[in-house]
């Protein structure tokens, strides 16, 4: 089994999970409502740790925060972009009838022996190779405060939310603001400034040079024998969660994975998926099996090939006889659909 070092006692679990943010907390809900044997060690003495710093500026780009079997977020901000602040309060409710031990940091996870290891471990800042970007200020370091960039010249690289988040705060203070992408070959601290060599621009001085060029997911924890769970949202995790969750209770618990019966008809086949289609997350498929008059519907499985079946995704249809693909469709509407399993279902499927 499992052994963390903790003001020592050495805690015992078949499920370590590592991160104590929302996939860590969603997989631990899983967890603790199928009655499994688990703990979740975080390194930080809280939850959501990421959340309480990040985003800088505290607002969040969407209130889709919830996660599955809990309260809904919107009983915490009913606002289109809430402040981070509120989903920090909604974690940390999430988080109280789980087994979470805080202050706990894993230095080698083969070292615990734990059975089934699933690292939820999020994101760190990511700093480009660009020679002189240690002498920049970071998205995570730089000031909040836009006085402090008063009739300052500011350069920010980065093209993604935490480039605009922080070119949006300064851009009523500062004399000039420059948001660049990978454009940028060198940074040069020069006295009180910055030199910064910009590709098919030249060199420009600057006052102010700061580096947001978002995130990467944590790889510390990742090994052959880990399950990873991410995801660039928290919709994408909590279904990236379920999927897992899913996946472990059926090859080591025995418990199936929930499906639905549909008719087996072009018809009744269309109408589900041209729906279906559109709410499947990223990563994700369903799967319909054939099964003489009616069909069985895996929804929301990991979207691995060589599955026999029909294994749907956001952007087609792909049909494995005998995990070999045989047809294609892209048109995911309900005519060319249902022309397509017409032609499909005629080809035997094994089941």
């Amino acid at each position: 089994m499992l052994g963390v070092e903790d003001a020592g006692r050495c805690v015992m679990a078949e499920y370590l999970v590592i991160g104590a943010g929302p996939a860590g907390l969603q997989m631990g809900r899983f967890l603790h409502d199928a009655g499994r044997d688990y703990l979740i060690v975080e390194a930080e003495p809280e939850p959501a740790s990421f959340f309480r710093k990040f985003p800088r500026h505290r607002v969040l780009s969407t209130d889709d925060n919830s996660l599955f079997d809990g309260v809904p977020f919107a009983r915490y901000s009913k606002r289109s972009f809430p402040n981070a602040d509120d989903l920090v309060r909604y974690l940390e409710d999430f988080a109280r009838p789980l087994h979470v031990r805080y202050n706990t940091t894993v230095t080698d996870v083969d070292a615990y022996g734990a059975r089934h290891v699933i690292v939820a471990t999020g994101f760190r800042p990511h700093l480009p190779r660009i020679p002189g970007v240690e002498h920049a200020e970071t998205y995570g370091t730089a000031s909040t405060d836009p006085t402090a960039y008063a009739g300052k010249r500011v350069l920010i690289i980065g093209r993604g939310p935490s480039a605009f988040e922080t070119a949006d705060n300064i851009a009523s203070t500062a004399r000039l603001t420059h948001t660049v992408g990978r454009t940028v070959q060198r940074i040069v601290k020069d006295d009180n400034g910055f030199v910064a060599s910009i590709d098919g621009t030249g060199d420009l001085r600057y006052d102010h040079v700061i580096v947001c060029t978002g995130f990467r997911r944590d790889t510390t924890f990742d090994s052959a024998g880990a399950h990873l769970l991410t995801g660039d949202s928290i919709k994408s995790i909590r279904h990236a969660a379920r999927a897992l969750h899913r996946t472990l209770e059926a090859e080591h618990h025995g418990v199936p994975w929930p499906h639905r019966r549909l008719r087996n008809r072009p018809d009744a086949l269309a109408a589900t998926i041209a729906t279906r289609a559109g709410e499947i997350p990223e990563g994700l498929a369903d799967v319909v099996v054939p099964q003489g008059q009616h069909a069985l519907l895996y929804d929301e499985m990991p979207a691995d090939d060589g599955r026999n079946g029909f294994v749907v995704t956001r952007t087609q249809v792909r049909h494995y006889r005998r995990d070999e693909l045989i047809a294609v469709e892209r048109r995911l509407h309900r005519k060319p659909l249902e022309r397509f399993f017409s032609q499909q279902l005629a080809v035997p499927c094994i089941a």
